[in-house]
C-alpha cells in the first residue's frame, strides 16, 4: 500500500537537487579481489559483531566504540522480537544514528525486518531523518556489494519508500494518521520514535497527554499484534514530556511503566551503578568517545541550567522570584573575620535518597551581607546528612565561635544518636541546638529573602562556584516557588533568621565534648 502525496515543485526541485548530491558525495569502496568464499566468511563475521559492522559500512560515522549502553540497547533490540524500549540519552550520544541507521540496516542484513516507521515531532523532522536512511540504502556501495541493490520506489519527501525485497519505510510527524502502514503482507516490526518532544508543547500538559496517546495508540497500533520492536529515544527536556510520560515517571517517586524497558544514560556517571554523578569522582557514560573535561567544557558553554537539560536530563524551571543577576559569586572574607557565623540544617522528612533533600548552609555575616562559605544539600539518608554536618563544621577554625541550629520538630525524627554516633568515630562532637520557633509559611519565608537578594547582600563562595551542593542550592532559589524542591533555600532562610536576630551572640561559644580516641575512626 503506498500512501505517497503528491510533490510541489519545490519539494521535488530539493528532492532531486538532493538525489544528485548523494550520487557525488565520495563513499567508501567495496572490498576488491575477494573470493566468493573470503566474501561470505567476512560478512558472517560482521553480523555477529554490531561494532565491526558498522565501522565497516559506515565509517564515517563510526569514529570510537560505542559504550555501554549502546552495546546494551543492541543486544536487547537483537534478541527480542517484541520490546518497548526508551532510550534516555544525553544530547551527543549518538541516538539517531544509532537508532535511525544502524539497526535498521543491521537487523536488515540479519533478515529481521519487515517494515520501519520513523517518527519525531514534526512532519518535516520525521521526513529528514528518514533521508539519511534512505540515502544509505541507495548510495552505500559496501552495504550494496554484500545484499545487493537495495532501493525500489518511493521518495523519502513523500513520506514512503520501499526497498527490492518489499520492505516499506515511512516517516510521520506527530499527530498524523499512520494507519495503513504496511507493504504489501508486511507491516511494520521496527517503529522509531525520534525527538517527539518539543518546549511548546510541554507547556501544556493536555496536549502532551494527547501527544502520548498518539504514539502509543495510532503509532504503536501500527505494529504487529504478535510483536514489534517499539524503541523511543530522546533526552528529558522537562519534566512533563511526553518522553517522561512514556516512561511513567513523570512526578518524583511514580514508578516506571512495566512494559517499558528504560535505559537511562547521564553524560557523567558512577561507573558502578550508572547514576548520575557530577561530583569530580564521576566519568563519562561514553568514555570512549568523550572525556571529563569534554562534558564539563560543553557544560560551561551551554550554561548549567540548559547543560542539566540536555545532558543530565535534569529540567530547572525559572521561578518567579530569583534572578540569576540578584545571587552573586563573590571573593568572600576569611571566614574567621565573620561576625556571625552558623551552621543551619534543613532535613527533609524521610530518611530516603529519593524524597527531600537534605541541606546545611555553613552562612556567615560580613557587615550588611550574608556570606554562603559552603553548602550540604543532597537527596541522602541521615548519617550522610550526619557527615555532611561534621564536615561543614570542619571547616571552622579552632577559634571561631559557630553556633549549629536545626530546626526543633525534625530532631526527634532524625535521630540525635546519629550524630552521637559519628562523634564517637571522630573523637569530638558538635553540638545541635533546636530552632524552635513559630515558623510563617515556607513559600513566604523562602520569599522574603528576595528583600535581600535584590540588593545583592546574599553572595555565593566563588571558589566552590563549581560545587555541586552550591549548584544545587542556586538552582532551587531559582526555580523557586515552581521547582519540585525548596530545601536549600529553606535552610538559607533559617540561618539568615538567626544571624539577623540581635540578641544572637557569639562570645563564649560552645564546647565540644571530647571522646577517647577511637580506631575506627573514618573520614567522610
Amino acid at each position: 500500500m503506498s500512501l505517497e502525496r503528491n510533490l510541489s515543485r519545490k519539494e521535488q526541485r530539493e528532492y532531486d537537487e538532493w538525489l544528485q548530491e548523494m550520487k557525488e558525495t565520495i563513499r567508501e569502496r567495496p572490498i576488491e579481489n575477494e573470493s566468493e568464499k573470503q566474501k561470505a566468511k567476512r560478512i558472517a563475521a560482521l553480523k555477529k559483531d554490531f561494532y565491526k559492522f558498522c565501522k565497516y559500512y559506515f565509517p564515517e560515522y563510526v569514529k570510537a566504540e560505542f559504550g555501554w549502553f549502546h552495546k546494551k540497547a543492541v543486544k536487547l533490540l537483537v534478541e527480542n522480537e517484541k520490546i518497548n524500549l526508551v532510550c534516555e540519552w544525553p544530547r551527543e550520544h549518538a541516538k539517531s544514528v544509532v537508532m535511525d541507521i544502524f539497526i535498521p540496516m543491521y537487523l536488515k542484513s540479519l533478515d529481521k525486518l519487515t517494515g520501519v516507521i520513523l517518527a519525531s515531532a514534526n512532519e518535516s523532522k520525521a521526513e529528514g531523518l528518514l533521508a539519511d536512511l534512505q540515502a544509505e540504502l541507495m548510495f552505500n556501495e559496501r552495504y550494496k556489494a554484500d545484499y545487493g541493490p537495495q532501493y525500489k520506489s518511493g521518495k523519502w519527501d513523500s513520506g514512503h519508500f520501499v526497498t527490492n525485497d518489499g520492505i516499506g519505510f515511512w516517516a510521520f510527524g506527530r499527530g498524523q494518521s499512520p494507519r495503513g502502514a504496511r507493504e504489501a503482507a508486511n507491516r511494520p516490526n521496527l517503529i522509531i520514535v525520534d525527538d517527539i518532544d518539543d518546549a511548546e508543547i510541554c507547556k501544556n500538559e493536555k496536549r502532551v497527554i494527547e501527544a502520548e496517546d498518539w504514539v502509543m495508540g495510532d503509532l504503536f497500533g501500527c505494529s504487529s499484534i504478535k510483536g514489534s520492536r517499539f524503541v523511543v529515544i530522546g533526552n528529558r527536556i522537562h519534566k512533563k514530556s511526553i518522553l517522561a510520560h512514556i516512561v511513567g515517571d513523570v512526578e518524583e517517586g511514580d514508578p516506571q511503566k512495566e512494559t517499558i524497558t528504560h535505559i537511562k544514560v547521564y553524560a557523567l556517571e558512577n561507573p558502578r551503578t550508572h547514576e548520575m554523578d557530577l561530583s569530580e569522582k564521576g566519568v563519562p557514560a561514553w568514555k570512549e568517545n568523550y572525556s571529563r573535561e569534554d562534558i564539563l567544557d560543553k557544560m560551561k558553554t551551554m550554561g548549567r541550567r540548559i547543560g542539566l537539560r540536555e545532558l543530565f536530563h535534569q529540567h530547572i524551571v525559572i521561578g518567579r522570584v530569583f534572578r540569576e543577576e540578584h545571587l552573586p559569586w563573590a571573593d568572600l572574607p576569611p571566614i574567621e573575620n565573620c561576625e556571625k557565623l552558623l551552621t543551619y540544617c534543613d532535613p527533609s522528612y524521610k530518611d530516603s535518597k529519593k524524597n527531600d533533600f537534605k541541606a546545611i548552609v555553613l552562612i556567615g555575616k560580613n557587615g550588611k551581607y550574608f556570606d554562603i562559605y559552603d553548602v550540604f544539600c543532597r537527596q541522602c539518608t541521615t548519617p550522610e546528612m550526619v557527615r555532611g554536618h561534621y564536615a561543614l563544621a570542619d571547616e571552622i577554625p579552632a577559634r571561631k565561635v559557630c553556633p549549629h541550629w536545626m530546626e526543633a520538630n525534625f530532631i526527634q525524627d532524625i535521630h540525635l544518636e546519629k550524630y552521637d554516633e559519628e562523634a564517637e568515630i571522630r573523637g569530638y562532637s558538635i553540638a545541635i541546638r533546636g530552632d524552635k520557633r513559630s515558623k510563617p509559611d515556607k513559600v513566604e519565608r523562602i520569599e522574603n529573602l528576595s528583600a535581600f537578594t535584590e540588593r545583592g547582600r546574599i553572595r555565593f563562595n566563588k571558589d566552590l562556584k563549581h560545587s555541586p551542593d552550591m549548584q544545587e542550592l542556586r538552582q532551587q532559589f531559582l526555580g523557586f516557588p515552581d521547582a519540585s524542591h525548596d530545601d536549600g533555600p529553606d535552610a538559607v532562610e533559617g540561618a539568615i533568621y538567626k544571624l539577623n536576630k540581635p540578641g544572637l551572640k557569639q562570645t563564649g561559644g560552645l564546647r565540644t565534648a571530647k571522646y577517647k580516641p577511637n580506631k575506627a575512626r573514618r573520614p567522610w
